[in-house]
């Protein structure tokens, strides 16, 4: 996943390729009850120089298993993710109209990112980029009604007898406060 700054040409330099999960040590280390690869990451990469940028424009594509927050199946979920970079070699001059204000911005203030060394890694960003597609709360579907929290019960494949739970939050005290308004 290194790219060395001299094998991108004017024409840019296009790859595609796949690593198990295993590779990125921060998917690796994912709890295996909650995360499980099912394919290897693929990637798909465009680096190109644009002046004295190099942009890189990328998508991330595996699959995982996972398990709903609200019903606790496991279900099977994709994780695509396109991204888009701009790398520096050094940091451009900015010409500042006010000199009454001294400023320095640094290359992640402009939304740029510096080379170090002779060769960018994309291994971290792509570790970044599965990370960020991986639900937080992952729902098997948008209109998943969960357990019922009294008995169990799966209440997207039956209904249970239970009572609805009552309001217990702090402003339930409130619900039967009246205003005597005479």
């Amino acid at each position: 996943m290194l790219i060395r700054l001299e094998d991108i040409k004017d024409e840019g330099l296009e790859l595609a390729f796949e690593e198990p999960c295993s590779t990125f040590p921060l998917l690796a280390d994912l709890p295996s009850d909650e995360v499980v690869f099912l394919e290897p990451v693929r990637v798909r990469l465009r680096v190109f120089r644009a002046g004295d940028m190099i942009e890189a424009q990328g998508e991330v594509n595996s699959s995982v298993r996972v398990t709903c927050s609200r019903c606790l199946r496991e279900f099977v979920q994709p994780v695509n993710s396109a991204f888009e970079l701009t790398y520096v070699e050094e940091l451009p001059e900015i010409e500042d109209e006010s000199d009454d204000v001294d400023m320095e911005l640094s290359a992640e203030d402009m939304g740029l990112t510096l080379v170090e060394g002779e060769e960018i890694d994309f291994a971290g960003v792509i570790e970044e980029q599965v990370l960020m597609a991986l639900p937080l709360r992952p729902l098997c579907d948008e209109g998943c009604k969960g357990l019922c929290p009294q008995c169990g019960t799966d209440l997207n494949v039956s209904q249970c007898g239970c009572a609805p739970a009552e309001f217990g939050g702090k402003f339930s005290v409130l619900k039967n406060f009246k205003i005597d308004k005479s």
